[in-house]
């Protein structure tokens, strides 16, 4: 077996999720703001929000691997950290307790997902090696597919056209 592609800081992740606009998140009193809203877990919203493909860039140049480069990229190796991973989805907040009721408002994403909000607005991304025996300076090679969380549910969804990584 050839093995699947090395993973790179280039392209995008596969992204996760399906936006739903009109999934209602909350039933909150009257006056309570979006980011009053009780939060919900990254799994929970994983059905009603999408964190689309975003680019596959570290969170600081500086901690990345840059002694190595595989097909004029830096490698992504076991732990790195990604920039964080924003949703670009709402879901609808509906109040109780006042008259008349005002019609339910949208709040995005980044204030309703207990992950985001741990991660300024979006979520982290650290990447895990799936390899067994391939590594770049003492730490393992990722690969495309290997996962970039958790928290978050994407997979490493570009690299190299021509290095592929073994188990």
């Amino acid at each position: 077996m050839a093995g699947l592609p090395a993973a790179l800081y280039m392209g995008s992740d596969s992204g996760h999720g399906i936006c739903i606009p009109a999934t209602v998140h909350a039933v909150v009193p009257c006056g309570t703001p979006c980011v009053g809203a009780p939060p919900k877990s990254l799994l929970t919203m994983n059905k009603s929000s999408i964190w689309p493909p975003f680019p596959q860039v570290p969170l600081a140049v500086m901690t990345g691997i840059s002694n190595v480069i595989i097909s004029g990229n830096m490698p992504i190796v076991d732990q790195d950290l990604l920039t964080n991973h924003p949703a670009t989805c709402s879901q609808l907040l509906k109040f109780t307790g006042c008259e008349p009721i005002p019609a339910a408002i949208p709040c995005p994403t980044s204030v309703l997902c207990a992950e985001d909000i741990a991660g300024g607005g979006a979520h982290i991304r650290k990447a895990t090696a799936t390899t067994k025996s391939v590594f770049v300076n003492g730490r393992r090679l990722c690969r495309v597919a290997d996962p970039l969380g958790p928290p978050c549910l994407s997979k490493i969804a570009t690299g190299s056209p021509n290095v592929f990584v073994g188990v």
